[in-house]
C-alpha cells in the first residue's frame, strides 16, 4: 500500500532538498537510510519540477491575456549596453 504524503509548497520542498542533501552529503548514516533520503529527494524534485512548470503555464496565460507577445527565452550570457 502506498504511502500518502502532504505535498509541500515550493518554498518547503528546495529547503526540505537542501536538507537532505545535506545530510547524505555527511556520509554518516546507513546505506538503507540513504536510499530511504534519496527516494524522497526524487519525489520533491519532482514536486518542484510541477509547481515550475504551474508557474510558467501561468505566466504565459496571463501574457496572452494581456495580449503581449510569446516569452522568449532567457539568455544569461547576453548583456544589453
Amino acid at each position: 500500500m502506498a504511502v500518502r504524503r502532504k505535498k509541500l509548497n515550493y518554498e518547503a520542498s528546495v529547503t526540505e532538498l537542501e536538507s537532505l542533501v545535506n545530510r547524505l552529503e555527511q556520509g554518516d548514516i546507513s546505506l538503507e537510510e540513504s536510499l530511504k533520503l534519496y527516494e524522497s529527494g526524487v519525489l520533491l524534485t519532482r514536486d518542484c519540477q510541477d509547481a515550475l512548470q504551474a508557474a510558467e503555464q501561468k505566466v504565459q496565460m496571463l501574457i496572452q491575456q494581456s495580449g503581449q507577445s510569446n516569452l522568449v527565452d532567457f539568455d544569461s550570457n547576453t548583456t544589453e549596453s
